[in-house]
Protein backbone atom coordinates (compact mmCIF):
# COMPACT_ATOMS: atom_id res chain seq x y z
CA UNK A 1 0.00 0.00 0.00
CA UNK A 2 1.76 3.55 -0.59
CA UNK A 3 2.46 6.11 1.72
CA UNK A 4 -0.58 8.12 0.16
CA UNK A 5 -3.19 5.52 0.28
CA UNK A 6 -2.07 4.52 4.00
CA UNK A 7 -2.89 8.25 5.53
CA UNK A 8 -5.96 8.81 2.98
CA UNK A 9 -7.31 5.47 4.17
CA UNK A 10 -6.42 6.86 8.34
CA UNK A 11 -8.69 10.16 6.91
CA UNK A 12 -11.47 8.57 5.70
CA UNK A 13 -11.85 6.53 9.29
CA UNK A 14 -13.15 9.83 10.42
CA UNK A 15 -14.38 12.24 8.00
CA UNK A 16 -17.68 10.30 7.85
CA UNK A 17 -18.22 11.31 11.33
CA UNK A 18 -16.95 14.47 12.43
CA UNK A 19 -18.34 17.14 15.17
CA UNK A 20 -21.52 18.53 15.44
CA UNK A 21 -20.82 21.77 17.35
CA UNK A 22 -19.48 24.62 16.56
CA UNK A 23 -15.57 24.85 17.68
CA UNK A 24 -16.77 28.21 19.86
CA UNK A 25 -19.19 26.30 21.93
CA UNK A 26 -16.23 24.65 24.30
CA UNK A 27 -18.11 22.96 26.95
CA UNK A 28 -16.44 23.63 30.41
CA UNK A 29 -17.91 20.99 31.86
CA UNK A 30 -14.76 19.75 33.75
CA UNK A 31 -14.30 15.73 32.40
CA UNK A 32 -11.99 15.02 35.61
CA UNK A 33 -12.83 14.96 39.22
CA UNK A 34 -10.42 17.87 40.68
CA UNK A 35 -9.85 18.61 44.20
CA UNK A 36 -10.98 22.35 44.84
CA UNK A 37 -7.48 23.18 45.56
CA UNK A 38 -6.34 22.61 42.10
CA UNK A 39 -4.33 19.23 43.54
CA UNK A 40 -4.20 15.51 42.36
CA UNK A 41 -5.30 12.66 42.77
CA UNK A 42 -7.49 13.17 39.37
CA UNK A 43 -10.66 10.37 38.33
CA UNK A 44 -10.45 10.39 34.92
CA UNK A 45 -13.80 8.88 33.81
CA UNK A 46 -14.10 7.40 30.45
CA UNK A 47 -16.91 5.41 27.95
CA UNK A 48 -15.28 2.25 29.31
CA UNK A 49 -13.70 3.01 33.20
CA UNK A 50 -12.25 4.86 35.32
CA UNK A 51 -8.51 5.24 36.43
CA UNK A 52 -7.05 8.15 38.56
CA UNK A 53 -4.25 10.06 38.16
CA UNK A 54 -2.35 10.24 41.50
CA UNK A 55 0.32 12.77 40.56
CA UNK A 56 0.97 15.70 38.49
CA UNK A 57 2.31 13.60 35.19
CA UNK A 58 5.55 14.00 33.95
CA UNK A 59 5.68 11.29 30.89
CA UNK A 60 2.85 11.64 28.73
CA UNK A 61 2.30 9.10 25.91
CA UNK A 62 -0.25 9.68 23.22
CA UNK A 63 -2.35 7.18 20.93
CA UNK A 64 -3.26 9.53 17.83
CA UNK A 65 -2.23 12.60 15.55
CA UNK A 66 -4.78 14.31 16.88
CA UNK A 67 -3.71 13.78 20.43
CA UNK A 68 0.22 14.39 19.59
CA UNK A 69 -0.97 18.09 18.23
CA UNK A 70 -2.76 18.72 21.36
CA UNK A 71 0.54 17.70 23.90
CA UNK A 72 2.46 19.61 21.87
CA UNK A 73 0.18 22.99 21.70
CA UNK A 74 0.52 22.28 25.36
CA UNK A 75 3.95 22.34 25.65
CA UNK A 76 4.11 18.69 26.46
CA UNK A 77 6.50 16.74 24.39
CA UNK A 78 5.22 12.81 24.82
CA UNK A 79 7.47 10.33 24.91
CA UNK A 80 5.77 7.92 22.97
CA UNK A 81 3.56 8.73 19.71
CA UNK A 82 2.14 7.28 16.62
CA UNK A 83 2.71 7.68 12.85
CA UNK A 84 1.86 5.63 10.01
CA UNK A 85 4.68 3.13 8.68
CA UNK A 86 7.52 5.40 7.68
CA UNK A 87 5.05 8.37 6.92
CA UNK A 88 6.68 11.31 8.64
CA UNK A 89 4.57 13.56 10.75
CA UNK A 90 1.98 16.16 9.45
CA UNK A 91 3.43 19.33 8.07
CA UNK A 92 1.86 21.28 11.50
CA UNK A 93 3.26 18.70 13.45
CA UNK A 94 6.64 18.98 12.15
CA UNK A 95 6.79 22.81 12.72
CA UNK A 96 5.87 22.31 16.26
CA UNK A 97 8.67 19.63 16.87
CA UNK A 98 11.07 21.65 15.29
CA UNK A 99 10.82 23.89 18.47
CA UNK A 100 11.48 21.70 21.06
CA UNK A 101 14.43 20.07 22.26
CA UNK A 102 13.38 16.53 23.06
CA UNK A 103 12.62 13.62 20.66
CA UNK A 104 9.58 11.82 20.43
CA UNK A 105 9.80 7.86 20.23
CA UNK A 106 7.10 7.39 17.66
CA UNK A 107 5.78 3.72 17.07
CA UNK A 108 4.27 2.28 13.87
CA UNK A 109 0.04 2.47 14.37
CA UNK A 110 0.36 1.17 10.83
CA UNK A 111 -1.61 -1.83 12.55
CA UNK A 112 -3.20 -0.42 15.40
CA UNK A 113 -2.45 0.97 18.72
CA UNK A 114 1.42 -0.96 19.64
CA UNK A 115 0.70 -1.87 23.59
CA UNK A 116 4.26 -2.52 24.30
CA UNK A 117 5.39 0.41 23.04
CA UNK A 118 3.57 2.37 24.81
CA UNK A 119 4.48 0.78 27.96
CA UNK A 120 8.07 0.90 27.28
CA UNK A 121 7.95 4.18 27.45
CA UNK A 122 6.80 4.50 30.70
CA UNK A 123 4.44 6.92 30.96
CA UNK A 124 2.57 8.82 33.95
CA UNK A 125 -0.55 9.32 31.58
CA UNK A 126 -2.01 8.26 28.16
CA UNK A 127 -3.54 10.98 26.04
CA UNK A 128 -6.50 8.81 23.77
CA UNK A 129 -9.01 11.89 23.05
CA UNK A 130 -8.52 11.08 19.33
CA UNK A 131 -8.29 7.29 19.87
CA UNK A 132 -10.01 5.44 16.96
CA UNK A 133 -9.64 2.21 18.59
CA UNK A 134 -9.81 3.32 22.47
CA UNK A 135 -13.01 1.08 22.89
CA UNK A 136 -10.63 -1.81 22.21
CA UNK A 137 -7.61 -0.69 23.69
CA UNK A 138 -8.34 0.85 26.66
CA UNK A 139 -8.87 -2.09 29.09
CA UNK A 140 -5.05 -2.58 27.98
CA UNK A 141 -3.82 1.00 27.83
CA UNK A 142 -5.12 1.32 31.78
CA UNK A 143 -3.20 -1.11 32.79
CA UNK A 144 -0.31 1.01 31.67
CA UNK A 145 -1.08 4.53 33.18
CA UNK A 146 -4.33 6.55 33.54
CA UNK A 147 -5.82 7.18 30.32
CA UNK A 148 -7.41 10.71 29.31
CA UNK A 149 -10.53 9.57 26.90
CA UNK A 150 -12.71 11.14 25.00
CA UNK A 151 -16.10 12.49 26.73
CA UNK A 152 -19.01 10.65 26.50
CA UNK A 153 -19.93 7.98 24.14
CA UNK A 154 -20.24 9.60 21.04
CA UNK A 155 -17.46 11.41 22.46
CA UNK A 156 -14.82 10.42 19.52
CA UNK A 157 -17.41 11.95 16.77
CA UNK A 158 -19.16 14.42 19.01
CA UNK A 159 -16.63 16.59 20.65
CA UNK A 160 -14.73 19.38 18.86
CA UNK A 161 -10.92 19.98 18.98
CA UNK A 162 -11.12 22.98 21.08
CA UNK A 163 -13.21 20.35 23.98
CA UNK A 164 -10.24 17.39 23.86
CA UNK A 165 -7.79 20.18 23.77
CA UNK A 166 -9.95 21.33 27.41
CA UNK A 167 -10.17 17.90 28.46
CA UNK A 168 -6.35 16.86 27.77
CA UNK A 169 -5.05 20.23 29.56
CA UNK A 170 -7.40 19.85 32.61
CA UNK A 171 -5.86 16.02 33.50
CA UNK A 172 -2.35 17.34 32.78
CA UNK A 173 -2.88 20.19 35.44
CA UNK A 174 -2.44 22.57 32.58
CA UNK A 175 -6.02 24.46 32.76
CA UNK A 176 -4.95 27.70 32.14
CA UNK A 177 -2.56 26.57 29.05
CA UNK A 178 -5.47 25.21 27.42
CA UNK A 179 -7.52 27.73 27.82
CA UNK A 180 -5.01 30.03 26.19
CA UNK A 181 -4.37 27.64 23.52
CA UNK A 182 -8.49 27.60 22.61
CA UNK A 183 -8.28 31.41 22.47
CA UNK A 184 -5.43 31.96 20.54
CA UNK A 185 -6.73 29.82 17.50
CA UNK A 186 -10.18 31.12 17.89
CA UNK A 187 -9.05 34.55 18.08
CA UNK A 188 -6.77 33.57 14.79
CA UNK A 189 -9.91 32.77 12.97
CA UNK A 190 -12.07 36.03 14.21
CA UNK A 191 -9.31 37.97 12.81
CA UNK A 192 -9.11 36.73 9.67
CA UNK A 193 -12.94 36.89 9.71
CA UNK A 194 -12.64 40.57 10.66
CA UNK A 195 -10.11 40.87 7.56
CA UNK A 196 -11.59 39.32 4.99
CA UNK A 197 -15.14 40.80 4.70
CA UNK A 198 -15.88 39.48 1.17
CA UNK A 199 -16.58 36.15 2.71
CA UNK A 200 -19.31 36.95 4.96
CA UNK A 201 -22.65 35.46 4.05
CA UNK A 202 -21.25 33.92 1.09
CA UNK A 203 -22.07 29.98 0.36
CA UNK A 204 -19.60 27.36 0.26
CA UNK A 205 -19.63 23.79 -0.31
CA UNK A 206 -16.92 21.04 0.52
CA UNK A 207 -16.61 17.68 -0.56
CA UNK A 208 -14.13 14.98 -0.40
CA UNK A 209 -13.61 12.05 -3.52
CA UNK A 210 -13.57 8.46 -1.72
CA UNK A 211 -12.81 5.57 -3.38
CA UNK A 212 -16.48 4.84 -3.63
CA UNK A 213 -18.40 7.94 -3.42
CA UNK A 214 -18.45 11.93 -3.77
CA UNK A 215 -19.20 12.95 -0.01
CA UNK A 216 -20.59 16.32 0.79
CA UNK A 217 -19.30 17.69 4.32
CA UNK A 218 -22.33 19.44 6.15
CA UNK A 219 -22.06 22.40 8.41
CA UNK A 220 -22.40 20.39 11.25
CA UNK A 221 -19.10 18.53 11.05
CA UNK A 222 -16.49 20.42 12.64
CA UNK A 223 -14.14 19.79 9.57
CA UNK A 224 -17.21 22.78 7.92
CA UNK A 225 -16.99 25.14 11.10
CA UNK A 226 -13.75 25.90 9.84
CA UNK A 227 -15.55 27.74 6.74
CA UNK A 228 -18.94 28.93 9.10
CA UNK A 229 -15.97 30.56 11.24
CA UNK A 230 -14.94 32.80 8.76
CA UNK A 231 -18.51 33.38 7.91
CA UNK A 232 -19.15 31.63 4.74
CA UNK A 233 -22.55 29.61 5.00
CA UNK A 234 -23.90 26.49 2.90
CA UNK A 235 -25.46 26.32 -0.12
CA UNK A 236 -29.16 26.24 -0.40
CA UNK A 237 -28.63 23.34 -2.99
CA UNK A 238 -26.38 21.15 -0.45
CA UNK A 239 -29.04 21.24 2.07
CA UNK A 240 -30.72 18.47 -0.02
CA UNK A 241 -27.80 16.30 0.12
CA UNK A 242 -29.32 13.05 2.28
CA UNK A 243 -28.12 13.64 5.63
CA UNK A 244 -27.57 9.50 6.33
CA UNK A 245 -25.19 9.32 3.68
CA UNK A 246 -23.94 12.70 1.97
CA UNK A 247 -23.36 10.75 -0.90
CA UNK A 248 -23.47 13.01 -4.22
CA UNK A 249 -24.11 11.22 -7.71
CA UNK A 250 -22.75 11.93 -10.52
CA UNK A 251 -26.09 12.99 -11.95
CA UNK A 252 -26.30 15.38 -9.20
CA UNK A 253 -23.62 16.67 -9.04
CA UNK A 254 -25.16 20.19 -8.76
CA UNK A 255 -26.13 19.95 -5.74
CA UNK A 256 -22.62 21.25 -5.47
CA UNK A 257 -22.41 24.25 -6.75
CA UNK A 258 -21.87 27.22 -4.17
CA UNK A 259 -20.50 30.67 -4.45
CA UNK A 260 -17.29 28.67 -3.53
CA UNK A 261 -17.09 24.99 -4.36
CA UNK A 262 -13.82 23.38 -2.71
CA UNK A 263 -13.40 19.13 -3.50
CA UNK A 264 -10.71 17.18 -1.85
CA UNK A 265 -8.66 14.13 -3.42
CA UNK A 266 -7.41 12.98 -1.14
CA UNK A 267 -7.05 9.35 -2.16
CA UNK A 268 -5.37 10.15 -5.54
CA UNK A 269 -5.40 7.23 -8.20
CA UNK A 270 -7.51 5.36 -5.32
CA UNK A 271 -10.47 7.96 -5.48
CA UNK A 272 -13.58 7.27 -7.50
CA UNK A 273 -12.15 10.01 -9.81
CA UNK A 274 -9.10 11.41 -10.05
CA UNK A 275 -8.77 15.19 -10.54
CA UNK A 276 -8.17 15.58 -13.55
CA UNK A 277 -11.10 13.30 -14.27
CA UNK A 278 -13.51 14.90 -12.44
CA UNK A 279 -12.36 18.47 -13.74
CA UNK A 280 -12.81 17.11 -17.37
CA UNK A 281 -16.21 15.55 -16.92
CA UNK A 282 -18.68 17.90 -18.22
CA UNK A 283 -21.27 17.66 -16.21
CA UNK A 284 -18.70 19.12 -13.27
CA UNK A 285 -17.50 21.61 -15.73
CA UNK A 286 -21.09 23.44 -16.53
CA UNK A 287 -21.31 23.92 -12.61
CA UNK A 288 -21.66 27.76 -12.56
CA UNK A 289 -19.11 27.94 -10.00
CA UNK A 290 -16.48 25.35 -11.68
CA UNK A 291 -17.06 27.36 -15.27
CA UNK A 292 -16.50 30.99 -13.65
CA UNK A 293 -13.53 29.89 -12.03
CA UNK A 294 -15.26 29.79 -8.24
CA UNK A 295 -13.23 26.01 -7.54
CA UNK A 296 -10.86 25.15 -6.20
CA UNK A 297 -9.00 21.38 -5.34
CA UNK A 298 -7.81 21.56 -1.68
CA UNK A 299 -5.58 18.19 -1.48
CA UNK A 300 -3.58 19.28 0.87
CA UNK A 301 -5.76 20.48 3.54
CA UNK A 302 -8.24 17.29 3.45
CA UNK A 303 -6.52 15.63 6.38
CA UNK A 304 -6.21 19.22 8.96
CA UNK A 305 -9.79 20.02 7.84
CA UNK A 306 -10.84 16.23 8.96
CA UNK A 307 -8.47 15.77 12.03
CA UNK A 308 -9.12 19.21 13.48
CA UNK A 309 -6.32 19.95 15.90
CA UNK A 310 -4.99 23.41 17.76
CA UNK A 311 -2.08 22.81 15.26
CA UNK A 312 -3.98 21.51 11.88
CA UNK A 313 -6.63 24.65 12.36
CA UNK A 314 -4.15 27.43 12.52
CA UNK A 315 -2.37 25.14 9.87
CA UNK A 316 -5.20 25.28 7.62
CA UNK A 317 -6.20 28.67 8.08
CA UNK A 318 -2.73 30.23 6.89
CA UNK A 319 -2.60 27.56 3.59
CA UNK A 320 -6.34 27.43 2.87
CA UNK A 321 -7.74 31.12 3.43
CA UNK A 322 -5.55 32.66 0.23
CA UNK A 323 -7.28 29.49 -1.58
CA UNK A 324 -11.20 30.50 -0.59
CA UNK A 325 -9.90 34.23 -1.50
CA UNK A 326 -8.91 33.43 -4.98
CA UNK A 327 -12.05 31.08 -5.59
CA UNK A 328 -14.48 33.43 -4.43
CA UNK A 329 -13.00 36.11 -6.62
CA UNK A 330 -13.46 33.99 -9.49
CA UNK A 331 -9.31 33.23 -10.19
Amino acid sequence: MTALLLRAFALAALVGGLAACSDAAVSQEPSATITPDGRYPVTLDSPFGTTELTALPERVAVVSAVDLDIALALGIVPVTAPKLGDLPPDPWTQDALANVEDEVDFYDSTDGTDHAAIAASEPDVILATGGRTLAEDYEQLATIAPVVSFRGADGLTAMTWAERTVVAAEALGLSDEGAAVVDGVQKAFADARAAHPQLEGKSCTYAVVHPDQITYVPPAGSDVSFFTDLGLVPSEAAAQVDETDRVVSTEDLGLLDADVLLVGYPFGDGGLFRRDALEADERFRQLPAVASGHYAAVDDVASPLAHPSPLSRRWALQHLLPVIDAALAGS
